[in-house]
Parts: structure tokens; C-alpha cells; sequence
């Protein structure tokens, strides 16, 4: 593969990314809109985000298969076309079945762009996984920022949440078109050979301990990451009286943070070490929200700092377990993936019904619970590792 190329499918991994927080953080903002519109209950909207996370972890499992099928190039064309249609079909919808049913492709386009990314990323760049993992979801960040301001500012301004995921349809055609035209190299004689997959060697990898305990982290992680774009905005208009402009702020304020932070992790946690920066970053995530929650309104603000600290756990806890895999594949990506899908599905879905039941402070406490779970896990695995 020539440097050229390999710059072209780099910077392809990069645009499925922004398109993938561009996508993935509309919901946060036009959730509460959605509700007021419909009358529907908070436990309706967690279902909404049980949907797309449905699709997200279908997606994410059957996408590492197609991958060492078909080629990770395939997966990313399959990603436009489900959020082409998703989207299109889920502006034009009221009834919670059809919202439910087209926000799962919504999902199976979005985890179809994560495994991708992280994929071909992982398989390009052997030597420097943390640092160019951390700039992939860095680019995600991208996405997460512009959103929720554009977002808040439409809203605020009267616009329709339905025309704001129409608009959406002009970033994600442009980027799916550059994903058919792009080049990827396809695999070698010698090379097919090698690349098909052993499912006994695979179910041992699988079963691995620390692999299992991987898989812990990253639904635990996930769930606290989704539940709190999926909730923080509501949570700050009904809790704590912020205006939808301010609050949405505040949303973007979550994935600047997130953003500066891969940014700056980029460079230490290879130096650091990947478990004891996630044992780290966890605890303190989990501090924030405690925090932002219970303190005043103007403490809020201190939630928008929990981004900085949930930063670098996803790609450094990707990097982690691609050290546990002693042989990286597709399908083994896409399973610990899967597992983050999960907790994408539960994670929101279990606070809307908490902040039915006992109200709004308890279903954002829930993200430093699942914070909390993440970290002891890390700490068990250190200690499995003799690595404090």
C-alpha cells in the first residue's frame, strides 16, 4: 500500500467518525422534543434508544463478519445506506413502532461505522494503536460538538426536529459516496488463506478471563456514555431550569471535552499505561457526575466536564483488548463492540425508567454507577496483571 492510499482510507476512517458523532448525539437534543411532542413517557424515549442500540449491536457483530468476508470497505457502504434510509424514514415518523423500527437502522449505520473505523485503523497503524485510536474517536468528537449546538439553536429558534435529521441527509450522502469511490486493497492469495476464521482458537480467545472482564468494561463504559448524551439535556431543562440553549451547550460542552481529551491522550496513555489510565479517567468521570448532579445549577456545568474524563476510554479500552486477543480479526473486534452495543441499549433505557420511578437525580446518578462498575473491573484487572 502506497503512503498515498493509505493517507485516502485514513482519512476515510476519519470521516465515518464525524459522521458517526454527527449522527449519534441528534437524539439527545430532539428526545425531549420528541416527547413533549408525542405526550410520551421518559420510559418511551429510553425506548427509542433501546432501538437504535439494537441495531447498533446487531450491526456491530454481523458487520466483523461481513468485514472478513467482504472487506472492511463493504461495511462502510453498508453503513450510508442504513442511515440514509433511517433517517429519512424516522423524520417522517410519529407513531413510536415506526420510530422504534427506523431508528434501529439509524443504529445498525452507526455501529457499522465504528467497527469499521477502528478496524481498519487497528490494522493500519500495528505500532501506534492508543495514539491513533484516541485520534479516530477524537474526529468523533468532531461530530459530537457540532450537533448539539447546531441542534439547540435550530430548536431554540422554533425549527422542527424533523427537518434537523433531514438536514443531516446533506452530510451523510456526501460521505458514503466517498466510501464507494475510495480504494481499499483487497486481500492476497497467500493472505485468504490465513484470514479465515478459526472459530475454535476464537472461542478460546473469547473465553478468556481478562477478555470477559474487557467485556464488562466496555458495556459498562458505553451505557454511561450513551446514558448521558441520551438524558443530560432533559435532566438540565427539568432539573435544573437551563434553558434548551444553554443546556444544549452544555451537551456540546460534554464532547469538546471528550475531544481535547483523545487529543491530549494520544500522547500519554501508551506512556501511562492503558489500564491504569482507564482505572483513572473512570473514577474521576464518575466524581463529576456526582457533582454536576447534586450540586447547584451553576454546578451543572461540572457534568459537560465528565467528557474530558470518559475522553480516553473507549479507544484505549479497544487498545486493550486488542493486547488480550492474541490475534485481531474483524469478528472478535465486532463481539467486544457487540458488547458496548449492549450497554448502549440498556444503559438509557434503565435510566428512563429510574427517572420514572424516582425521579431525575437518580437516573443521572445511574451513569456514575455504571462508571463506578467500570472502574472496579479495570482495578480487578490490574491486580490480575500485577500492573499496580
Amino acid at each position: 500500500m502506497s503512503q498515498r492510499q493509505r493517507w485516502i482510507i485514513t482519512i476515510g476512517c476519519f470521516f465515518s467518525y464525524v459522521l458517526f458523532g454527527l449522527v449519534d448525539n441528534i437524539k439527545g437534543p430532539t428526545v425531549p422534543v420528541i416527547l413533549s411532542e408525542t405526550g410520551y413517557a421518559y420510559s418511551a424515549g429510553g425506548m427509542i434508544v433501546l432501538s437504535e442500540y439494537a441495531g447498533f449491536f446487531l450491526a456491530t457483530f454481523l458487520a466483523g463478519v461481513i468485514a472478513d468476508i467482504l472487506g472492511k470497505k463493504s461495511t462502510l457502504i453498508l453503513a450510508g445506506g442504513c442511515l440514509i434510509f433511517g433517517v429519512t424514514g424516522y423524520a417522517a415518523s410519529s407513531d413510536m413502532i415506526l420510530l422504534s423500527s427506523f431508528i434501529f437502522f439509524i443504529g445498525l449505520g452507526l455501529g457499522s461505522l465504528e467497527l469499521s473505523g477502528s478496524n481498519i485503523i487497528s490494522e493500519l497503524y500495528h505500532q501506534k494503536k492508543g495514539r491513533y485510536l484516541n485520534l479516530l474517536n477524537a474526529f468523533y468528537g468532531i461530530g459530537a460538538v457540532i450537533t448539539p449546538m447546531l441542534a439547540g439553536y435550530y430548536l431554540g429558534n422554533g425549527g422542527s426536529w424533523r427537518s434537523f435529521y433531514r438536514y443531516s441527509l446533506l452530510v451523510i450522502v456526501p460521505v458514503t459516496i466517498y466510501f464507494i469511490i475510495m480504494r481499499y486493497p483487497g486481500r492476497k492469495k497467500g493472505e485468504e488463506q490465513s484470514e479465515k476464521i478459526n472459530i475454535k482458537e476464537m472461542i478460546q480467545v473469547i473465553a478468556k478471563k481478562e477478555m470477559l472482564l474487557m467485556y464488562l468494561v466496555v458495556f459498562s463504559y458505553v451505557a454511561a456514555e450513551i446514558g448521558m448524551a441520551t438524558w443530560m439535556v432533559d435532566f438540565l431543562q427539568n432539573d435544573k431550569q437551563l434553558p434548551v440553549m444553554t443546556s444544549s451547550l452544555y451537551l456540546s460542552g460534554l464532547f469538546i471535552g471528550m475531544t481535547i481529551g483523545r487529543l491530549l491522550g494520544s500522547l500519554f496513555v501508551d506512556r501511562i499505561g492503558h489500564m491504569r489510565s482507564l482505572l483513572i479517567f473512570l473514577s474521576l468521570a464518575a466524581v463529576c457526575i456526582v457533582l454536576g448532579t447534586f450540586g447547584t445549577s451553576r454546578m451543572a456545568v461540572i457534568l459537560a466536564l465528565t467528557g474530558f474524563f470518559y475522553s480516553i476510554v473507549f479507544p484505549t479500552a479497544t487498545a486493550v483488548m486488542s493486547e488480550v486477543a492474541l490475534k485481531k480479526s474483524g469478528t472478535v473486534l465486532g463481539l467486544f463492540l457487540a458488547c458496548g452495543g449492549i450497554g448502549g441499549m440498556i444503559g438509557p433505557w434503565l435510566i428512563g425508567i429510574v427517572n420514572d420511578v424516582m425521579g431525575l437525580k437518580a437516573g443521572m446518578m445511574m451513569n456514575a454507577v455504571y462508571c463506578l462498575v467500570a472502574a472496579g473491573v479495570m482495578a480487578n484487572l490490574m491486580k490480575m496483571r500485577k500492573s499496580i
